[in-house]
């Protein structure tokens, strides 16, 4: 039993069919190690990130806040 892991781009488009409309730069910045506020890799493919389908979900409903609360 293998366990299916996506690549960045890939996270991205699963999140929006999903419902979360992050966008392919928007992961890559949030990802970026002096921002570091992207979801976590579970694996490295060479220099790729690999992540998980439902920490990625996780990740991105840990960002929702509810309806019309003052932003930070």
């Amino acid at each position: 039993m293998s366990r299916r892991l996506l690549t960045r781009r890939q996270l991205a488009a699963f999140l929006r069919e999903c419902g979360f409309p992050v966008g392919n730069s928007t992961l890559d910045k949030l990802c970026a190690p002096s921002i570091n506020q992207g979801p976590p890799a579970c694996a490295m493919w060479g220099k790729r990130p690999l992540y998980e389908p439902a920490a990625g979900i996780a990740w991105a409903e840990s960002r929702l806040r509810p309806a019309g609360a003052e932003a930070a």
